[in-house]
């Protein structure tokens, strides 16, 4: 039986979850030999073999995998084929431990931070501290871009990141940051103006100094995802994108290395924070950098972000209905009843710097029948 979230999983459960991860691979392979110039199956078969891999790597963590795992190093003749296997099982031994410790935690009311101050109502407590349940069992929200299907990298980083204040000419090149145990060297930093952290100061948010990482350690951001999805009964609802699509995107840190963003091209996508962060209710600050370095656009289901986006200064200009054929895997009609039955549009924002602080209106933006004219919509907003 598994454990209260975050505690350990049972074997049962993941092991059909992998089940119906290896069966949607084979049904998104299935159209796309039908239609093999289709660029959206294309990417539903991308985005497919990822959750299998995520999923695989949450059932490494359970008895039963970790006894397939002996099983299989028992029966491999490769030294290769058991140095990996081996590499799995130690993996998914240090996964369960943490687990374990995660729940014990809550347990003992560690995680419970609701003496944070600033917060109106369970939606937005769930915006800043990243989807677990508190002690009384109040559903949190992962702070998290989220979209209807994956998508594709958009290329190389862009900007001239020639202008910003690299670590360099503060004298400090030497900087490391320690993110889970590992020591890693930002490329640059980046800093909000006095006036404009005071003004966050005042709101009762924190405005931090955000470190961009390097393309090589692109495989940190998405472990800082991974480990949300993990905990979060909204997991369902997080894009997680692949390691190589994270090494093409500007990607934005805190120096505790638990609350992020990244951007890429013109598209502010995976912002993320954990409740044990350092830097409380920073989602606010890290969207102004974010527009500050050219981020223009985002999409998001229609739950509690648009509200958090709109106050950014972001506004709708499309919707895109609910398709229960690109439900993302794992979804939970249940778990997101409140939120249009557990259907919720997708929403296509423009950020316009005249519209900070403003309010979202629900239903608002012009229904389209299509994701990418939702994009091209937001591309092409302007504030007139």
């Amino acid at each position: 039986m598994c454990k209260p979230k975050p505690g350990p999983r049972c074997t049962p459960h993941i092991r059909a979850r992998l089940d119906k991860a290896a069966a949607r691979i084979d049904v998104a392979c299935a159209k796309l030999d039908e239609h093999p110039s289709h660029t959206r199956l294309q990417r539903r078969v991308v985005a497919a073999e990822a959750a299998y891999v995520d999923t695989l790597e949450l059932y490494d963590s359970t008895p039963g995998g970790q006894d397939d795992l002996r099983a299989v190093m028992d029966a491999e003749p490769e030294h290769d084929g058991r140095a990996d296997l081996t590499r799995r099982l130690a993996a998914g031994q240090k996964l369960r431990a943490e687990q374990a410790a995660a729940l014990r935690r809550t347990r003992s009311g560690m995680d419970n931070d609701r003496t944070r101050s600033g917060m109106d109502n369970d939606y937005e407590r769930g915006i800043r501290d990243g989807g677990d349940t508190d002690d009384a069992g109040t559903p949190r929200e992962v702070l998290e871009e989220v979209r209807l299907e994956s998508g594709t990298a958009g290329g190389p980083a862009q900007g001239d990141r020639g202008a910003l204040s690299g670590l360099g000419d503060r004298g400090s090149r030497s900087l490391r940051l320690l993110i889970n145990g590992q020591q890693i060297q930002p490329v640059t930093d980046h800093t909000l103006a006095a006036d404009e952290r005071a003004g966050f100061t005042a709101r009762g948010l924190s405005a931090p100094t955000l470190y961009e990482l390097a393309p090589a350690d692109a495989g940190v951001y998405r472990e800082q995802m991974l480990e949300l999805t993990r905990k979060n009964p909204y997991a369902a609802s997080v894009h997680v994108y692949g390691e190589d699509e994270y090494r093409q995107m500007r990607l934005l840190v805190t120096d505790d290395g638990k609350a992020g963003v990244a951007l890429k091209d013109d598209e502010i996508v995976s912002a993320f924070a954990h409740k044990d962060s350092a830097h409380s209710d920073v989602a606010q600050s890290m969207l102004r950098q974010s527009t500050m370095l050219g981020g223009r656009r985002l999409d998001c289901f229609d739950t509690v972000l648009p509200t958090l986006y709109a106050d950014a200064g972001f506004v709708p200009v499309a919707r895109l209905a609910w398709n229960d054929d690109y439900a993302p895997d794992g979804w939970d009609y249940q778990q997101f009843g409140k939120f249009n039955g557990g259907r919720p549009d997708v929403v296509f924002m423009a950020y316009d710097p005249d519209r900070v602080g403003g309010m979202y209106t629900p239903g608002a933006g012009e229904y389209v029948d299509d994701y990418d004219v939702g994009i091209a919509r937001a591309q092409a907003y302007t504030s007139d």
